[in-house]
């Protein structure tokens, strides 16, 4: 173990540099993840909220979830997952 003698400017100085790089590099990697992945297949959809196949698809014909036909593919927006969950949180406490 080596003993390092700092001044208390050095210190503050190296744990400002130290905080402003870590938080940098995760506001990088939430900026990547966004930009990332904006519309998931059913399949992602149906993993990602732990339901079946057919309840996205019933989501989807109820109006809770909104998707884009682009050929034979349905896509949903994350956006649109974020919403649905969020309204479903909402009303569990409206009662």
């Amino acid at each position: 173990m080596e003993l390092i003698i700092t001044t208390k400017e050095k210190l503050e100085s190296l744990i400002d540099s130290s905080v402003n790089k870590a938080v940098k590099n995760l506001y990088n990697e939430k900026v990547a993840q966004k930009s990332k992945k904006k519309y998931k297949t059913i399949k992602e959809t149906s993993k990602e909220l732990r339901v079946s196949i057919l309840t996205v698809r019933n989501y989807i014909n109820k109006g809770i979830l909104k998707s884009q036909k682009i050929g034979s593919r349905v896509l949903i927006s994350t956006e649109s997952i974020e919403n649905a969950l969020k309204e479903v949180k909402s009303l569990k406490y409206k009662r």
